[in-house]
């Protein structure tokens, strides 16, 4: 949940010294500044600062050559001359991180995002020619939960339930996403096409004849919802209300422009809340031939339809059950979100809607569900007000305290399994998949994820748990 880092909190945050001493004189002060908000004052001492502008000019004399001397010969005023404001640098640069790691670890402060150094040296802090260094930093920490007793929680637990029509809906959406597209350039855009687009964004109210996009994807496939969807559509990750209506009639090189607002959850700051244009560029239409059920047997792996079937009932029920557990931690969530009352970070608030995409989306993919809806629940995520995210921001702050108190972690073998799971859902190499997950730092979002879900599992162990065909309640085995 870290802000980008400026180049001061670069130097404050940089790793301590390996040489450095585990404890240096210094003297510090706490304040409370805002909420889960502290500002720190450091105070390191001049006997401090000489030292280590003597640690640093000894190394230089023991490794610097100089011309006409033997090495650790050179004088000392000739290092100041020629070394002096680099020594200075150096050791500023070492004083500012290792004094302000000294500090957090003394006063046991749990920070987030990046440091902010405060004062007229803002900028750039330089070491005095005498006295002592004065720091002042911001930080966002994080905030103090009081847990309620989760004995106090209580939970509907909803049945699973698989029939016949679940699995004939199942198979039929089988059929529709193994079947084959079928092209045409001629003709026009109907509702259950995918459009094949050009798609671009635009800053505005109108497209300049040389604006240029702030995002685009060439030849994207659009689903044209109509009446049975509420027309509703998504792309480059936007939902757009109306989209089945905008593109329905339209034929190949048409071109369609959608002034809108951009979403308030949407990580690109130039689009969030602002007026955008969508332009899309009607290069193709596809229209898909169902595979036939016969079709399906060798994918599947199964002899006759009745096999098939069963395998889809089975794979049903498992995610209705991971539906169903789902639903139970989520009510668990609501509740503790309802019964704790805290004050969250306003900068960690703010940039968070780019790693609460990211968790959801892993979430989706575990749970089974289609790309194509995946794509389309992280465009409708987007759209949340600030309120939904700071009510996700809440929960995340209540489960980590809950994870702490119940000693829950994530071992390496279940993170791999995880991965695992996810790439066999995609038909993706797990060692493959987990190298683009940590390029894209997903890996420390998949732990958070499973530590969150090994986390609600153990308390709803101690809440109350009712049957939703049963009027008694009753606590959970």
């Amino acid at each position: 949940m870290a802000e980008d880092a400026q180049a001061p909190v670069a130097e404050l945050d940089s790793p301590e010294s390996p040489d450095a001493p585990e404890r240096q004189e210094q003297t510090v002060t706490v304040e409370s500044s805002g909420p889960a908000k502290k500002t720190l004052t450091i105070e390191i001492p001049e006997s401090r600062i000489r030292a280590k502008i003597e640690e640093g000019y000894q190394q230089l004399s023991d490794q610097a050559a100089i011309p006409g001397f033997r090495q650790g010969r050179a004088p000392r005023n000739l290092l100041e001359k020629r070394f002096g404001a680099s020594i200075r640098d150096d050791v500023r640069n070492r004083l500012l991180s290792e004094s302000y790691q000294q500090a957090l670890e003394e006063h046991d402060l749990d920070v987030l995002g990046e440091p902010e150094l405060e004062g007229d040296d803002k900028e750039r802090p330089e070491l005095p020619e005498s006295g002592p260094l004065t720091l002042k930093v911001s930080v966002e920490v994080t905030p103090d939960v009081a847990l309620p007793g989760f004995g106090e929680l209580k939970v509907t637990k909803e049945p699973v339930k698989v029939g016949k029509k679940d699995v004939d809906a199942e198979l039929k959406s089988l059929c529709n996403r193994a079947g084959k597209p079928v092209e045409s350039t001629e003709g026009e855009v109907a509702e259950g096409d995918f459009a094949r687009v050009d798609a671009f964004v635009y800053e505005g109210e109108s497209v300049a004849d040389d604006a240029e996009p702030i995002q685009s994807e060439l030849q994207q496939h659009v689903m044209v919802a109509g009446k049975d969807r509420d027309y509703k559509g998504h792309v480059l990750g936007i939902v757009v209300a109306d989209l089945g209506k905008q593109l329905a009639g339209k034929s190949v090189g048409d071109v369609v422009d959608i002034a809108m607002t951009g979403p308030s959850g949407h990580e690109d700051e130039r689009v969030r809340d602002q007026k955008i244009v969508i332009r899309l560029s009607v290069t193709g239409i596809h229209r898909v031939e169902p595979a036939s059920v016969e079709e399906l047997l060798p994918l599947a792996g199964v002899e006759n339809e009745d096999e098939l079937r069963d395998r889809l009932k089975d794979e049903l029920t498992q995610r209705a059950e991971r539906k169903q557990e789902g639903s139970m931690h989520q009510q668990l969530r609501d509740q503790l979100g309802e019964k704790v009352e805290l004050e969250l970070p306003e900068k960690v608030t703010a940039n968070q809607a780019l790693r609460l995409l990211q968790r959801r989306r892993l979430e989706l993919l575990y749970q089974g569900k289609p790309e194509d809806e995946v794509n389309a629940e992280i465009a409708e995520l987007r759209e949340q007000s600030d309120d939904a995210a700071k009510a996700q921001l809440k929960q995340f702050f209540i489960l980590d305290r809950a994870a702490k108190d119940l000693e829950v972690d994530v071992e390496e073998n279940e993170l791999n399994g995880h991965i695992a799971q996810l790439a066999m859902q995609q038909g993706r190499r797990p060692e493959k998949f987990r190298q683009e997950m940590q390029q894209r730092g997903q890996i420390e979002q998949l732990y958070l994820q499973i530590r969150e879900h090994k986390t609600l599992t153990k308390v709803l162990e101690q809440a109350q748990v009712e049957e939703a065909s049963s009027s008694k309640g009753k606590k959970s085995d």
